[in-house]
């Protein structure tokens, strides 16, 4: 008979711990395919699910690297919550020459008991209860379920979710987030204060705002505005250590406050993997408003007027909104006075 592995879950999204446990699946229980089954409706998490059409695109781009996987779509075609007797009972009365091994991870063995009808789920398949966090030493693996050995990938989907172990997710799914700007507010939130976040959101927002009025890819302008200020609340010594490592030592030697830019353009690419080298620049030079590329001149703009700043910038933003260039010539002659009309009284 042929043999395949089911990995249900909820995917949101995929990472590297999904790819470990079927790869050990095809190499240790000997199984042809490996079938990953994305749930409409997870019933014993609260939470709701990012849109099913986006984590089956991220579950296309795995099979994709991985020839031997499959995406069975059965629970999302099927409305309420996604129990696992119900897809069992589907798959083996639909595929009767099919032997079924389900995945599981030692966490949720733990909880075997609070599933929908555990007895017969061990009549309808074998249970392979996978080593995911070197948790399996305290499990009592019940008779139907075996073992499955794997090197432990320590990583979850809420920990991605809040912008933790990135590395851990395949690369082609951190670009397709990227692309569909998916989590990167929950990705930068615990990066900076409520202030900070607010700020950056605004700013984002304008940029979007922006580009649109001057026909310019309205994605990038978000993703510069979101992620301007990414390193700003780093403090600044963990700052300098980024300017050190990518810029030239004069970078180093001007005013703290500028560094923020320099380390934020290195973070996005090397923690996020943000590598437009036009968005870099942007998030770069956004402090000091050196640079006339449109994105960022929308940047530095956005960031100037932010309308959560508390003062009327109405009329600036319609100006710059009629003509970038011009409007960010004005911003820039703002800002200078309003810098100077501070060290001046600073100096009283």
């Amino acid at each position: 008979m042929k043999k395949v592995a089911l990995l249900g879950g909820s995917f949101d999204p995929v990472h590297n711990g999904h790819i470990a446990m079927g790869q050990a699946a095809i190499d240790q229980l000997g199984v042809d395919e490996v079938w990953l089954i994305p749930a409409r409706k997870a019933p014993l998490k609260e939470r709701v699910l990012t849109n099913g059409a986006h984590r089956l695109n991220m579950l296309r781009l795995v099979c994709r690297d991985h020839p031997r996987f499959r995406i069975c779509d059965v629970e999302l075609k099927r409305n309420g919550e996604s129990f696992t007797i119900d897809t069992l009972e589907t798959l083996t009365s639909q595929f009767p020459d099919i032997e079924f091994t389900w995945l599981i991870g030692a966490d949720q063995a733990k909880q075997f008991d609070r599933w929908k009808n555990p007895k017969r789920l061990l009549e309808l398949a074998r249970f392979a209860v996978a080593d995911r966090n070197d948790a399996l030493d305290e499990l009592d693996v019940r008779e139907g379920m075996v073992y499955l050995p794997m090197q432990p990938v320590d990583v979850s989907s809420s920990e991605i979710r809040s912008g933790m172990k990135l590395n851990l997710m395949p690369e082609s799914v951190r670009q397709y987030t990227l692309e569909h700007e998916l989590y990167l507010p929950a990705w930068i939130k615990p990066q900076m204060s409520d202030h900070r976040f607010a700020h950056s959101c605004s700013v984002a927002r304008l940029c979007r705002e922006l580009a649109k009025a001057h026909h310019l890819d309205e994605h990038k302008a978000w993703l510069t505005g979101i992620f301007h200020d990414i390193a700003k609340d780093l403090p600044k010594e963990e700052q300098a250590k980024w300017v050190a490592a990518a810029f030239p030592p004069q970078a180093l030697k001007e005013h703290p406050a500028i560094w923020h830019g320099y380390a934020g353009s290195e973070i996005v690419t090397r923690v996020y993997g943000v590598y437009d080298p036009i968005i870099k620049n942007a998030i770069s030079t956004h402090v000091k408003g050196t640079s006339y590329d449109p994105y960022a001149m929308i940047v530095f703009i956005s960031d100037k007027l932010d309308p959560l700043r508390g003062y009327d910038s109405s009329a600036l933003i319609e100006a710059c909104m009629n003509d970038l260039y011009n409007g960010f010539l004005l911003v820039k002659a703002e800002n200078r006075a309003y810098l100077e009309k501070e060290r001046q009284e600073k100096e009283k």
